[in-house]
């Protein structure tokens, strides 16, 4: 044997050695890999994946069912996906046939009480969480989960965001499960059997076609319902829901519906939703503590305390259970109000993660029963307070049960700090009528009636809030009379019978109000608007009115505004054309832009009576600007679109009638119909999103071009445009429109094929080229680009150009570490601390897109070392 030939044996017996000598720790995290996810909207997300065969990964449905690019990054390598060999759109499970080699887990079986390792890459950095097997949910047989002490401490659920896909170990670091969701303190796994299943699966599907799939286009709905669900967006969420469910029909989807018209008030429909849930699982906790807390909602009490059982027979730790099955028990007709302790008692004994209000409605329980216990009621507010500092309830609640046991300046105490701590009409309602009777209780007549009027003042304002505008009167007519020199409570009676439309009472209580309070400036800008209420031959008294307010309160810009208007109305065209001028400077100030669009144009309307046609048209097109730009904000881009549609100038650009006004216009409908065209797409509608990406990149087309004649026109780089008085650089503008319009063309390369989507993605490149030259801190852009570069690599890749696929990449890696730079030095001069957390939001998507851009790049540590500063960027200096 040659001395070569004896080294490199040499070398293979000490490997050997060495894959002998590995902890099951090291074992278990080297056949762990990081999902690297870059989706078509140019985010970059992660998930978790196991080895199951020598080239097979496993991982869940939601991880990838809508990724642009996928790659699965191992400790040492970068794998990428060669194709799908099995699914299970019930467990939300895939398997994936990878490039490669890695050594697999090996299977076993969980068992309830078992400890667990949960491994994977939360929020995408490498972590080992000790967790328990609480329980077999018998239906689908899908594990649940508890974090490692969770009978003796409050713990949070075991699973974090990226752990999706990873495995579940049990002692003997055999894979149980697979992570698929969590709930508050309990997560979800499926079971190994299920994965032993598909790996019986023979037959190979290329991943785009298998995305295309139903029950794989469902999940990735489902996500898009779930984000615009947690953002708010709950019309779209359910339209999103219904498509979802129109292609595949699971639980988690029935329960995210069942949310999303819990919040527009449809209670009953969400209730039909969790049952739809259940009936896929039978025994799915979630879904049945869902639908009891929709059933308390509309007061079926005896229909959610069944809900409530149920939960409580399949997971007698499901602490939240007990603590609305108390509150459904003294919700009742004839409430249990010992039933409902015992709840509370026994949800607090399972540790929960919010104790402070099982402790306060024990509380509340315990003063209500039929023997009152306001020692044992005192103790648990106490208990409540100490855990939740601010805890208004609780001090208010605490000050009756004082009061109860003549500790009358003890519940004066608690009172007070419950009114210093709340903002709630409500709150400060109860809290004033118990402090009042505390002060009554001591002799102190005169305070106590102050209290009491304020009581009702507060009572009056919640009643007006709900519309309930004759309960508002009668609540102020009670504080009046207990107050007469309230001037509040007369300014707020008059506030309720405007809107009872009691016009005339309403000027006497604000003169009221005026009498007692000479320098109320909301006063007489109140009375104003009633005297404008009963017609013209008021109009006068009510200019007397808003000059008075204006004079109290120069910044007072709605009554500038409403002078201007009464002004116009009485033909003083000019003189309105002042006040109007005032009131967009004032909310400029303040940055109100709703006021802007009404002085703007009425401003506008002003001007075109005295015959200033032009500058009418100037200011008109501003107000309906910022009322496409209020729709945008509204997420009602249709709307937006419209109002941008009323101002847009004529297709010919000609110079000479180009105005500096005209300049954001195009732009602004361009983003508009960019994020409608996103929604279109999101919900799988591509043709109508190519068409509104092609109309918003015309948009954007004629915005550049707007610029550059205006800087042609007698204008250089250093003029400044005037746009709702703020100076902004030409240059500036003009880069941020070639900015808008590379993203657009991004998107539109994400839903089009080969040939069309390189085009896209150069295009797209060379607008974020152009506007980072015109305005280099434009630090999202190089992230745009890198994203861009990556996706443009990941498709010539797919097409056999591996190398030009590795030049697109190396610039990417340039392109996120250019923006990490940059927005380091950004928090490093930053001083508002508001704005130090949002730029360090930004960079840790920067460093994902670097871990991006590594993964491509075959650099596994580099990609996990990038994911890793995503999860826990390093402290910045001076800081």
């Amino acid at each position: 044997m040659t001395y070569s030939r004896k080294f490199l044996f040499a070398l293979l017996i000490l490997g050997i050695l060495c894959s002998c000598t590995q902890t099951p720790e090291q074992r278990a995290k080297d056949a762990t890999v990081l999902m690297v996810i870059g989706n078509a909207d140019g985010t970059v997300s992660n998930g978790s994946g196991f080895f199951v065969e020598s080239d097979k990964i496993a991982t869940n449905i939601h991880v990838v069912d809508s990724a642009r690019m996928v790659f699965a990054v191992g400790t040492k390598k970068v794998y990428n996906i060669e194709c799908v060999t099995g699914y299970a759109p019930e467990h939300d499970l895939v398997i994936l046939k990878v490039s490669g080699k890695g050594k697999p887990f090996e299977l076993g079986e969980g068992k309830i009480d078992e400890p667990i390792f949960v491994v994977g890459y939360p929020g995408g950095g490498y972590d080992v969480t000790k967790g328990i097997v609480h329980g077999i949910r018998e239906s689908d047989k899908q594990l649940r989960l508890v974090a490692e002490g969770f009978r003796e401490k409050r713990g949070d659920s075991p699973l974090d965001g990226g752990n999706s896909g990873g495995p579940i170990l049990n002692s003997k670091w055999k894979v149980i499960g697979i992570a698929a969701s969590g709930h508050k303190r309990f997560s979800y796994a499926s079971t190994s059997s299920e994965l032993k299943t598909l790996l019986n699966s023979v037959k190979e599907e290329n991943f785009s076609d298998w995305q295309k799939r139903k029950p794989i286009r469902a999940f990735a709905y489902r996500s898009y319902g779930d984000e615009k669900l947690r953002g708010g967006d709950y019309k779209l969420a359910m339209e999103v829901l219904d498509e979802a469910m129109k292609l595949y029909q699971y639980a988690e989807a029935y329960n995210d519906q069942g949310h999303t018209k819990e919040n527009l008030g449809l209670h009953q429909e969400a209730i039909q939703d969790y049952t739809k849930a259940i009936r896929l699982i039978p025994d799915d906790a979630v879904a049945y503590y869902n639908r009891g807390n929709a059933k308390r909602q509309i007061g079926n009490y005896d229909g959610a305390i069944q809900d409530y059982n149920k939960i409580l027979e399949l997971n007698p730790d499901y602490a939240d259970a007990y603590l609305e099955r108390g509150l459904a028990k003294v919700s009742m007709s004839e409430p249990d109000h010992v039933g409902a302790i015992q709840d509370y008692t026994e949800g607090i004994n399972r540790h929960p993660k919010d104790p402070w209000n099982y402790y306060s409605n024990r509380g509340t329980a315990k003063i209500a029963k039929p023997v009152p216990d306001y020692a044992g009621a005192i103790e648990d507010y106490t208990k409540a307070i100490q855990l939740e500092e601010d805890f208004v309830v609780a001090y208010r609640s605490r000050g009756l049960a004082r009061q109860k046991i003549d500790d009358h300046n003890g519940a004066i105490e608690n009172y007070t700090k419950a009114i210093s701590l709340s903002s709630k009409n409500t709150d400060l309602k109860w809290a004033h009528f118990g402090r009042g009777d505390a002060k009554k209780s001591l002799g102190q007549d005169g305070d106590a009636k102050l209290d009491h009027a304020k009581a009702h003042y507060y009572e009056g304002k919640a009643n007006s809030n709900n519309g309930q505008y004759q309960a508002a009167v009668k609540s102020f007519d009670e504080s009046i009379g207990l107050n007469p020199d309230y001037a509040e409570a007369y300014y707020a009676r008059g506030n309720a019978k405007i809107l009872g439309s009691n016009y005339q009472a309403a000027i006497s209580d604000y003169t009221q109000a005026i009498y007692l309070n000479p320098d109320y400036a909301e006063a007489y800008y109140a009375r104003g608007n009633a005297k404008v209420k009963l017609g013209i031959d008021y109009y006068q008294e009510a200019v007397q009115d808003y000059a008075n307010a204006t004079n109290l309160k120069p910044k007072f810009a709605e009554a500038h505004y409403n002078l201007g208007l009464m002004q116009y109305r009485l033909g003083e065209h000019k003189v309105a054309i002042d006040h109007f001028r005032t009131a967009i400077k004032l909310k400029n100030e303040l940055k109100e832009p709703v006021i802007y669009a009404k002085a703007y144009k009425a401003r506008g309307e002003a001007k075109k009576a005295s015959g200033e046609d032009e500058d009418a048209k100037e200011d008109l097109a501003t107000a309906y600007y910022h009322w496409g730009r209020e729709a945008y904000n509204d997420r009602k881009y249709e709307k937006a679109i419209k109002n941008f549609d009323t101002i847009i100038p004529e297709p010919e650009l000609d110079p000479d009638i180009v105005y500096v006004y005209h300049v954001d216009f195009y732009d602004a409908r361009g983003a508009a119909k960019r994020v409608l065209g996103e929604s279109k797409a999101d919900l799988g509608g591509l043709e109508s999103a190519l068409k509104l990406y092609q109309e918003a990149i015309e948009d954007h087309d004629n915005a550049i071009k707007l610029v550059e004649l205006l800087s042609d026109n007698e204008l250089t780089d250093q003029a400044a445009i005037k746009d709702i008085d703020k100076a902004i650089k030409l240059n500036e503008v003009k880069a941020q429109y070639y900015r808008n319009r590379g993203e657009t063309k991004f998107l539109r390369g994400a839903i089009r094929d080969y040939n069309d989507a390189v085009e896209d993605y150069k295009e797209a490149i060379e607008d974020f080229t152009v506007a980072i030259k015109g305005k280099s801190d434009l630090v999202d852009t190089y992230n745009l680009r890198g994203t861009a570069r990556c996706l443009l690599g990941y498709v010539k890749a797919n097409h056999g150009h591996s190398k030009e696929a590795r030049k697109h990449y190396k610039l990417a890696l340039k392109d996120f570490e250019k923006a990490i730079d940059l927005v380091k030095k950004a928090i490093d001069s930053a001083s508002d601390e508001v704005e130090i957390i949002r730029l360090k939001s930004d960079k840790a998507s920067y460093y994902q897109g670097l871990g991006l851009a590594n993964a491509a790049l075959g650099k596994a540590k580099a990609a996990i070392d990038a994911f890793e500063k995503a999860k826990q960027p390093e402290p910045e200096s001076g800081k």
